[in-house]
Order: structure tokens, then sequence, then C-alpha cells
């Protein structure tokens, strides 16, 4: 019992250090601080503003980042014949969400189930050796991972993975028909990893869908839009469900994409204002001019003491190289069976550096979160390399209690041939 209270202790200690520091957060502090806003119309605005600013063109949201993918479903072909697309490598608020209520295996599942959707929206397939490598997992541990998602019927477009069919639906329409049937899709969600509000969006799209048969959604790919749209149908000619898919269209349809100014209670002066400071913050951040394998990543400033607090300490954009060449080497297509071991701590260490090269500190917990690993774990990999320097927050401003040392017998590695 009471390592299980220490575990959740140290889990809220995680998600309550990064959650503050997400572009969503940034923009609801903004919204009440600036624009005088409530709570929940701050909240409302700031998912409007992420919504509408993931369709500009050209623009990379804080935690996305591109990467080079198969062009192809084809195993022989999917090394060669390659094209770039963006994925949510790190979404800090849907994350931090999923981990402290379902747990670490779940948040890994949903990043890749996210990580594949993304990847052939944009006319790709995912490998799922990559992904793997993506995830800091081995393709065992990923295969488990993905095994409960293939048992509930949930169609995955990867390298080598089977063609959609009635037996195996995109995600979104096989949880919202769930949903229609029996009510309660709790269960469900606590495999997959959906937090409420990606569920509201599910269902948004159901609605509109049932609005307009006619109308596309925006991102996404045409098996989904051809998926979902057999459940609206379905949805709306069932007698049983007709009084419930009238129901659905009243309360969750709401426009998608639109701009963050349309549907609130902004002034027209307050509202130009507030698109300019949007506009200004993107050019801020360096959202256009990232680098392939190159994602945005909020952090403290590294003159922000001890003692400062996350509401109101100076948070910096940093640009931090996801997943590299190096990364690659030391990953997928290393010969050493310690290959996940070195990869982790390869990129614990650049990421690290990385941010104080620019002036930022990342904490263990923002480590975690990058990673998708515990905070332990992170420490214990950081501990077994104590020839090299790990510039985290901690470290720098002494923060925590100093852990144990590591038994040398667990971790042979010595800093002389680190």
């Amino acid at each position: 019992m009471g390592e299980l209270v220490r575990y959740q202790n140290s889990l809220q200690h995680t998600t309550s250090w990064v959650r503050p520091k997400s572009a969503r957060a940034l923009l609801v502090r903004t919204l009440r601080k600036e624009f005088d806003q409530s709570a929940f119309a701050a909240e409302e605005i700031a998912d409007e503003s992420l919504a509408w600013m993931s369709q500009v063109q050209g623009l990379t949201l804080p935690g996305s980042v591109r990467l080079s993918v198969p062009e192809t479903a084809s195993r022989r072909y999917a090394p060669t014949r390659r094209r770039t697309a963006t994925v949510t490598a790190v979404d800090v608020d849907e994350d931090a969400e999923i981990w402290q209520i379902y747990g670490l295996a779940v948040l890994q599942r949903r990043r890749l189930i996210r990580w594949i959707y993304e990847i052939y929206r944009q006319g790709g397939y995912a490998s799922l050796t990559e992904l793997a490598a993506w995830a800091n997992l081995t393709p065992t541990a990923l295969e488990h991972r993905l095994e409960p998602v293939r048992e509930l019927g949930i169609w995955l477009p990867h390298v080598g993975g089977p063609k959609p069919g009635e037996d195996r639906q995109a995600l979104d329409a096989w949880l919202v028909r769930r949903y229609l049937e029996f009510g309660d899709v709790s269960l469900e969600r606590s495999v997959l990893g959906i937090s409420e509000g990606s569920f509201r969006r599910m269902m948004r799209r159901l609605g509109q869908l049932m609005s307009d048969s006619q109308s596309r959604i925006p991102g996404y790919s045409d098996v989904e839009h051809e998926h979902l749209a057999a459940v609206a149908r379905w949805a709306t000619l069932h007698p049983r469900l007709h009084h419930q898919a009238a129901t659905l269209v009243d309360e969750w349809l709401q426009p998608i994409g639109k701009s963050p100014v349309e549907s609130n209670a902004f002034t027209a002066f307050e509202g130009q204002r507030y698109l300019q400071w949007l506009g200004e913050t993107v050019e801020e951040l360096g959202l256009r001019t990232l680098c392939d394998d190159e994602m945005v990543f909020f952090a403290l400033a590294a003159d922000q003491g001890a003692g400062a607090r996350l509401e109101s300490a100076r948070v910096l954009p940093v640009h931090l190289s996801y997943f590299t060449e190096q990364d690659i080497a030391a990953g997928y297509r290393s010969a050493s069976r310690r290959r996940v071991f070195e990869l982790k701590f390869g990129r614990i260490e650049r990421y690290a550096n990385e941010a104080w090269e620019q002036g930022a500190l990342l904490s263990l917990p923002d480590l975690s979160l990058l990673m998708g690993m515990h905070t332990a774990a992170i420490r214990r990999k950081i501990l077994a390399h104590e020839g090299r320097f790990v510039p985290t927050r901690g470290r720098i401003w002494h923060i925590g209690a100093r852990p144990r040392p590591v038994r040398r017998d667990l971790h042979p590695r010595t800093a002389a041939n680190s």
C-alpha cells in the first residue's frame, strides 16, 4: 500500500509539473490575464486556437515533429520509398492526463495509435520497428502494447498490416458506434487511452456528418471518413437510435476548424488584438522554421531558481532534436543487445544539453513525458552514466534528495567506456 501511495504521489508530481508548461496552458493564462476571459471561456478559446493553428499551412505545433516515414505498406519497399509526415510526438495536456488516469502503458499505447493514424492521414504508413524506437520500446514490447487494440477489431494502418474491412474498423468509427450501441465505453477508453476531450471531438465529427452527410472532416483520411459516415447513416436511420441521434446533433455539433474569435465573447477590437497576439506568438516560437526531426518543447528558463513558481516563472520554447541518425544507429539498426538502454540514455542526454544550450533546463518530469518513462527510470539511466554530465534542473539547482547510488553489478557500464 505504501509503494502504491508513493507511486501515485510521484505521478501526481510529474504531471502537475509539465501541464502548466503546455501550449494550451500558455494560451489559457494569457487569455485570463491579458484579455480578461473567464476560466471556462479561456479554455474553450485555447482549444479553438490550437485547432485553428493545426490547420495553418506550414505551421508545426509545439510537441509536433516532421519525420521520415514509409509511403508504402509493402515491407519490401518501405525502407526506400519514403516521405515526410508530421506527428504529434508529445501532446503535453492529453498525454499527462492519460498517464495520470490510466497509467504509463496506456500512454505508450495511445501515442503509438496516434502516430499510426497521423502518418496514414498524410499518405504514409507507420513502420512498427521505427515506432518502437520513437517510443523507446523493444519490438516485442510494442507488439504487447498494440495487441489489445487488434483484439478489439480496430484497424491499424501500418507497414505489413491488414487492410480495413467489416471486422477491422477505423478507431473513431469503431468507438462511437460502440458508444451508440452500449452507452458506456469507459472500459474501451481505458484500454485505448482516449481522453474526455478526444472522445468529445469524435462525437462532434459524428454529429457533423449526421447533420450534413456531404461535409468533410478536416484532416481525416478517406477510409476514416467512409467508416464514420457509415456509422452516421446507421445512427440516423436506425429506429431505436433515432431520438438519440437527434440529441447527439444538438449536444455535440459545433463547427470544426473555425477561427478562435468566431464563437466567444470577444469584441471586434479584442478579437483582432488576440489574433495579432496569436500570430506574434507563432513567430516567437519559431514554429515555421523548424527543421525535420526537430520539435518545440517548453521548459523553465535556466535562471529560474529552485523556488520559482510555475504559474509565474519564465518559460522558454526550446528546439529539441527529437529523433536523429544517431538514435537510429543506437536503436533498431544496432546489433547490441542493450540497444534500447543506449538509445534511451542518448536521447535523455541530448534533450537536456540542447535545452541548456538554449538557456533553459529540463526537469526529470519533462524528460519523463518526452521519453514516455517514469521519472525513477530516467534517474536510474542518468546515474548509470556517472561520467557523463546531464544538466537537468534538479542537478543545476540542487533540487530534491540525492538518490541512492546505483549498484555496479546491475549497471556494469563505467564512466571510462561510456
